[in-house]
């Protein structure tokens, strides 16, 4: 069994290179080497260009047939940690006060990890030594963290969550101040009320089937005045010589036909001259304008075939969703990774090798790593840039330090003490997590406690018009402050459950 010392070596070195680029980001920034608008687009390059690159050329070489049976229990786990992470920020933001520009940010931070560079470093580093096997279990901890990746960027990009990114800076989108939260709540109690007391009141309306005919008015009966109004109305007649008009009832009491007043019936002498004047005026009307038909119109918009449609919205999709479908079906599928890595059972035998010794689109794979390599440094010096452009007020009580506070706690000690606990559980009780697997046990409980994606903050860099994430900034501050204390203790904990 390791000891204390040998795991905090392990754990802490790793992260000692995420460390330099933050402090290299933050003194470009303050020598003015890297300014916003220049932040914004290696933001975008990063989004773009490099990191489609680095996920193309990992989960190519990291999936295989041998490690993909594991791709069930490490999605259920990533999703499990996805969900926790979304209700803690949904809680937090009914709790505690969230500026007004990261309002839909403080979920997608809740539900996004930084699941790549950090535990990447320490599985490389801890898997070359016991109680893990080095020959095999430094490239399957790879494959297993590259499922964490996947099931990560299919959800950020893939399902479109990066696009919440863009509702704090949108009118239509942008949550206004909230009140108190006793007010909102007793606010919401009271809506509640009113709304069940209408349904059961509107119930008990429907339910009567007693008519109180003291208390109803018939439809019609006010129009027929009381009894003093009718004497009354007899006596203007008889004194005009006037007789009341009674119409002529159908047999059963009821009048047969509408009642018209007297002053209102027209005569035939009238009726006629109705007439002429309608038809003389229809005359002098222009006649509507014939609706075009189909051959007439020359702006007929047709519907687009369905397989036209489909390549529209497939052009539509983000490169990094793009390349996450193009490299699964390859790295899965035998023959086509034999045409880009190494790959037993085919590459020298059934699928020749290029001239240099290597598979023939292996070039392919070495160019995307090359480009991939600058999207983590490159995010972490922006992450650094961020630091240094990011305003302290002079009274620490201007920022969200509760939620600061909260969201911290939840990402960094909540979810990994419920992971813990789920990975044991799972690996006594089920078949998901074999005992035999070490790195799959140690992998899962390691990425339960990790920092929110920093790629978040290149993604609101580029959607804010500004080109700056400050609120994000003073959120991720301290998650990254806590990580080197914070990871070295779960990598610990993970390590002794693994080795009992």
């Amino acid at each position: 069994m390791s000891s204390a010392g040998d795991i905090i070596y392990k754990a802490f070195m790793p992260t000692l290179k995420m460390v330099l680029c933050i402090l290299l980001g933050f003194a470009a920034t303050k020598k003015g080497w890297l300014t916003a608008p220049g932040a914004k687009g290696l933001g975008a390059i990063v989004v773009q260009i490099t990191l489609p690159a680095l996920l193309f050329s990992s989960m190519v070489t990291a999936f295989t047939p041998d490690n993909i049976k594991a791709f069930g229990p490490l999605v259920i786990v990533a999703v499990m940690y996805q969900m926790l992470g979304l209700i803690f920020a949904w809680i937090i933001r009914e709790l505690f006060y969230v500026p007004i520009d990261f309002r839909w940010g403080i979920l997608v931070s809740g539900l996004t990890s930084n699941w790549g560079n950090l535990p990447t470093a320490i599985v490389q580093t801890m898997a070359k030594e016991s109680p893990f096997n080095p020959a095999v279990d430094v490239d399957l901890g790879v494959a297993y963290i590259a499922i964490f990746i996947f099931i990560m960027n299919t959800t950020f990009w893939g399902l479109g969550v990066h696009k919440m990114c863009a509702w704090d800076f949108q009118d239509d989108r942008r949550r206004p101040d909230q009140p108190p939260l006793k007010e909102r709540w007793s606010s919401q109690l009271e809506s509640t009320k009113g709304k069940i007391s209408k349904w059961t009141g509107l119930k008990h309306r429907h339910s009567r089937s007693n008519i109180d005919m003291e208390s109803q008015t018939i439809p019609g009966m006010e129009m027929m005045g009381n009894v003093e109004d009718k004497a009354e109305q007899d006596e203007n007649f008889a004194r005009n010589n006037i007789e009341p008009y009674i119409p002529p009832t159908n047999g059963a009491g009821t009048p047969s036909q509408e009642i018209v007043p007297l002053d209102r019936v027209p005569t035939n002498n009238e009726a006629e001259l109705l007439r002429r004047s309608s038809r003389k005026t229809a005359d002098t009307q222009a006649p509507p304008d014939p609706v075009p038909s189909i051959h007439e119109s020359d702006n007929v918009v047709l519907v687009q075939p369905l397989w036209r449609r489909i390549l529209q919205t497939v052009y539509d999709w983000p490169n990094v969703t793009k390349a996450i479908i193009i490299s699964v079906p390859i790295a899965t599928i035998q023959p086509l990774k034999a045409l880009f890595a190494e790959t037993e059972g085919w590459s020298g035998t059934r699928m020749p090798y290029g001239p240099d010794g290597n598979p023939p689109l292996h070039f392919v794979i070495e160019f995307s790593s090359f480009l991939g390599a600058v999207a983590v440094p490159g995010a972490l010096l922006l992450l650094g840039a961020s630091f240094a452009r990011l305003k302290v007020p002079k009274n620490w009580k201007d920022l969200p330090l509760s939620a600061i506070i909260a969201l911290t706690c939840s990402k960094m000690i909540l979810v990994p003490i419920f992971g813990i606990f789920v990975i044991q559980a799972f690996r006594d009780h089920t078949s998901l997590f074999p005992r035999e697997d070490k790195i799959r046990t140690f992998i899962s409980i390691l990425l339960s406690g990790t920092p929110s994606q920093v790629i978040q903050l290149v993604v609101t860099q580029t959607y804010n018009p500004d080109g700056t994430a400050e609120t994000l900034s003073s959120f991720l501050l301290l998650q990254y402050a806590l990580m080197f204390i914070l990871s070295t203790a779960l990598a610990g904990i993970a390590l002794y459950i693994v080795e009992r």
